[in-house]
């Protein structure tokens, strides 16, 4: 029997590439950006010339590194780095930035995530990808624990910036987690037990927390457990949101991963415990996709019942509108891929079973179907 391939170097929005001179030339713009500077690293701000950024850093350092380009027009977008390689304990740190503002928000940050991922856990055959981010960074705590990553802990107060101290999260995933999370296979198996069991921080313990808890596991960061064995399943409780716009466009975000993974689905996500069902959806739509959002009415229910995946989901779904802000992928390198707006009578496919009841009941309102 053939093995099965995949092409580590190519996802659905972008590829990883060889960097290449003419790559440092625009690498260098990007460090004029002072607010990217300051999301990037500990370090000085500061512009650096083309001799001064590219790969070689990274290869002295017993790393890989690859320059991101789009697949529809081929354009240089950023980096991502595998580096600090510990062959004997199969760990690696991980680095990656889009260095535009007007790329970000568009599933390229996601894709390249995942694809990164994947070269380290099945080429390289790592077994822990770790990273550091400065707790202001919101927008890439949330894509780093929506792809899987885990608070380890943090550095006090480790980095100093216009006069205030910030803390420095450390965070990690492990080969089993991802596999798990992921359902692509390992080369090797984990000496590690009992990896599902082990506590977890999700995003909304995260944002609320003044410190690192070390209880709970939210649905964002958990693995799906591929066996039925020692594991009793319980329905679990769900919101989502229909949002219309003026012209009769839905918002609709791509699902990276289970449940119902590689379908078009309405945002939302789990009721929290002591949380009632509306202050839910506000905040998971507000998460998820940058909007502040009024409810009109309660249009149906929705069960999501998957055996396979042991998933299964009741879920309120609301008609709402916006009251503010803009439409934006918060979730990129996590569970949504992309978002866009499509008219009600020309959906795309294929269309997550959670969201096909609101959807429905949304159409009969605007069209009487």
């Amino acid at each position: 029997m053939a093995p099965l391939h995949f092409n580590h170097f190519q996802g659905s929005k972008v590829r990883l590439a060889a960097p290449c001179p003419e790559d440092c030339m625009r690498l260098s713009r990007f460090t004029d950006d002072y607010g990217y500077l300051r999301n990037l690293d500990t370090d000085i701000a500061v512009p650096l010339t083309p001799d001064e950024t590219g790969s070689s850093s990274v290869r002295r350092d017993n790393g890989f590194e690859f320059s991101l380009r789009t697949l529809e027009d081929n354009r240089y977008i950023g980096f991502t780095a595998l580096y600090r390689i510990e062959w004997n304990n199969r760990s690696a740190r991980l680095a990656i930035a889009i260095g535009d503002e007007k790329d970000r928000g568009k599933g390229y940050g996601s894709d390249a995530l995942a694809l990164i991922m994947r070269y380290g856990f099945h080429e390289l055959n790592l077994n822990r990808i770790a990273l550091e981010v400065i707790e202001y960074n919101e927008t890439a705590m949330q894509a780093y624990l929506k792809a899987g990553f885990q608070v380890e802990g943090r550095q006090r107060s480790a980095v100093l910036r216009d006069g205030r101290h910030y803390d420095l999260i450390s965070m990690s995933i492990l080969a089993e987690e991802w596999s798990k999370q992921t359902e692509l296979p390992l080369s090797f198996q984990s000496t590690r037990a009992n990896v599902s069991n082990e506590p977890s921080l999700n995003i909304d313990q995260f944002q609320r927390a003044a410190s690192v808890s070390t209880s709970g596991s939210g649905a964002a960061s958990e693995p799906l457990s591929t066996t039925s064995e020692n594991t009793s399943v319980q329905p679990r409780i769900g919101v989502g949101a229909v949002i219309v716009n003026d012209r009769r466009e839905v918002l609709l975000v791509w699902r990276n991963r289970e449940p119902e993974q590689f379908t078009w689905s309405i945002p939302g996500g789990k009721i929290d415990p002591y949380e009632s069902a509306e202050t839910a959806v506000i905040r998971e739509i507000k998460e998820e996709v940058n909007l502040d959002i009024a409810i009109d009415r309660l249009l149906c229910t929705a069960e999501t019942i998957q055996p396979d995946q042991q998933e299964h989901w009741i879920s309120l779904l609301y008609s709402t509108r916006i009251i503010g802000g803009v439409a934006r992928n918060l979730e990129e390198g996590g569970a949504i891929g992309e978002i866009g707006w499509f008219p009600l009578d020309d959906l795309p496919s294929p269309l997550a079973c959670f969201a096909v009841p609101g959807l429905d009941a949304v159409k009969k309102m605007y069209f009487g179907e």
